[in-house]
């Protein structure tokens, strides 16, 4: 028996989110990735097998979205919508990100939440839903860059410019600390039965790893 046999998850595609339903997904739990008509952004990343572009030849997302089912919603359409607001209803957890497909405007999280009481929302934004920086944008780069991160993966020398590490680690960094808070909630929800709206802010998920530098 996997860790999370019988939980569903139930996620809408973006940088934000890959790497938290990736671990989500591969620990057990029943992962449904919501995809826009022609397909999630992150099929046209490359490398791409071969060196040939096409929706299912990026490496990237055969790394990012293992495990997972797929559903094709159009969500700006009542009946895309509907449909997926059927699909949440029977979720344990949902995964939104401020990149990516994003929620439709009249299924916000308290209507959602209201839908489905036990339901664990992890909402994963670069300053956090709360933040005068929430509208900010944010990219992997500004996010280690602004946490500190950069600065601790330079050269001794600190005349030298700082580096970037590879593969996402600003969004990456965010999903892990996303995904401890679910495990977190799910645990709680064992003996209270009540979901959680969990707001994640990568930005301090970033700056918090870097305390110990």
């Amino acid at each position: 028996m996997s860790a999370l046999e019988g939980i569903r998850v139930i996620e809408l595609p973006g940088q934000s989110t890959a790497f938290a339903g990736k671990l989500l997904a591969d620990m057990g739990a029943d992962a449904i990735v919501v995809e826009p008509p022609g397909g999630a952004e992150a099929r046209t990343y490359p490398p791409f097998q071969n060196d040939e572009p096409g929706p299912d030849r990026s490496l990237h997302w055969w790394h990012f979205y293992t495990s997972r089912r797929g559903i094709t919603l159009d969500l700006d359409t009542e009946a895309g919508s509907a449909a997926f607001a059927e699909l949440v209803a029977t979720a344990d957890v949902l995964l939104t990100g401020a990149d990516g497909v994003q929620l439709p405007a009249h299924l916000d999280a308290e209507t959602l939440a209201a839908a489905n009481p036990r339901l664990v929302h992890a909402a994963i934004s670069g300053f956090g839903q709360e933040s005068e920086r929430r509208g900010d944008p944010v990219t992997d780069l500004t996010l280690l860059a602004g946490s500190g991160v950069v600065w601790s993966g330079g050269y001794d020398d600190h005349e030298l410019p700082p580096i970037r590490g590879g593969g996402f680690q600003g969004y990456n960094t965010g999903s892990h600390y996303a995904v401890m808070a679910v495990l977190t909630a799910l645990l709680y929800r064992e003996g209270s039965g009540e979901g959680q709206f969990i707001d994640v802010s990568q930005h301090a998920a970033a700056n918090v790893t870097t305390e110990m530098a």
